[in-house]
């Protein structure tokens, strides 16, 4: 009889615990401190996402509504555009766009850059033909006074967003220039290197996919389009702090060799919400897992901004998204 009065007794003083913590949060939440607690209980793993577990790639180490620019520093954006990839970077007055994400894309990604200021593109890069990546890109050339323009040679693609962009190119007298491996840019303390592209017009234009390794300060960031194993077994490669996962985390890339060899701490996942691909495959993210790397994905972060000094990088997850397109 003792054993069960002291379980009772336990249940009753847990059933007042639980009255007195709601009665608690009632009253905190008239006084507006309720979403305060919340947000911490997010941000500590204590509270739990609608799916009923907490996923840690969802924590935010900032959220913003707005994209703020530290324009001494070196700024990388990896925008929220859906199933398709756009990546902006900053540093003081040098701007460098890689890919322009679909179609419907182009005059979101033409509004951001306007209300970050930006009015002029250094370089830009479409790393291969495929709309996901260029398909907003005439909206941009049409948009802003361009240096230069990198896009692997191709003839055959026949896609009205592929002629929209030759036409927006024509009549601003810029011409499509052809990266080769080892090319080198230099923009103040940036150095960006050709790490691998193909102009041969391979049958799978992913396989042409200009690949761009960026260094500054103790930092490396390597962007990999849509390049596949096969680009990713071509050459040895070096070791990265961050990775712009290729082919949006599918199969067809990743390799176990080649990420041996980059070992990311950041993997950047350009991806829709619930896309039709499956993307990205589950055991892709077990590889990146595996090697320690911290995941972070635009359908669950949104669009991600990276802040770097040169030494280390400061991650901001922007709750900014375009047309949502998967």
């Amino acid at each position: 009889m003792g054993r069960r009065n002291r379980k009772v007794k336990n249940e009753l003083i847990k059933l007042c615990s639980i009255i007195i913590i709601l009665i608690i949060l009632v009253v905190l939440s008239k006084i507006g401190y309720l979403e305060k607690i919340k947000d911490f209980g997010v941000k500590i793993g204590i509270l739990e996402n609608s799916s009923g577990t907490i996923k840690t790639e969802e924590i935010s180490e900032s959220q913003k509504e707005n994209i703020n620019l530290d324009k001494e520093k070196l700024n990388i954006l990896f925008l929220n555009v859906g199933q398709a990839d756009c990546e902006v970077i900053v540093y003081k007055d040098n701007t460098v766009l890689i890919d322009a994400g679909n179609k419907q894309d182009g005059e979101l990604v033409v509004d951001e850059l306007n209300k970050l200021g930006i009015t002029k593109l250094d370089y830009v890069i479409g790393t291969h033909v495929h709309e996901d990546h260029i398909g907003g890109m005439s909206y941009i050339i049409d948009a802003f006074e361009i240096d230069k323009f990198y896009l692997p040679y191709d003839t055959k693609t026949t896609s009205s967003y592929y002629k929209d962009l030759l036409n927006s190119l024509t009549n601003k007298d810029l011409q499509i220039e052809e990266a080769s491996v080892g090319d080198k840019i230099s923009l103040d303390d940036l150095e960006f290197e050709v790490m691998s592209v193909d102009n041969n017009q391979p049958e799978d234009a992913n396989d042409s996919s200009i690949v761009l390794e960026l260094t500054y300060g103790e930092e490396k960031y390597l962007f990999m389009g849509d390049a596949t194993s096969k680009n990713e077994k071509q050459r040895n490669w070096n070791d990265v702090d961050v990775l712009k996962v290729g082919h949006h985390g599918s199969n067809t890339s990743s390799s176990q060799d080649f990420l041996n060899q980059v070992l990311p701490e950041i993997a950047i996942i350009s991806v829709g919400k619930d896309n039709s691909y499956g993307l990205p495959k589950e055991n892709i993210i077990e590889r990146y897992n595996d090697l320690g790397s911290k995941i972070y994905r635009t359908d669950y972060d949104g669009t991600i901004q990276i802040i770097s000094d040169g030494k280390t990088n400061e991650i901001n997850k922007i709750d900014i998204s375009f047309d949502g397109n998967n």
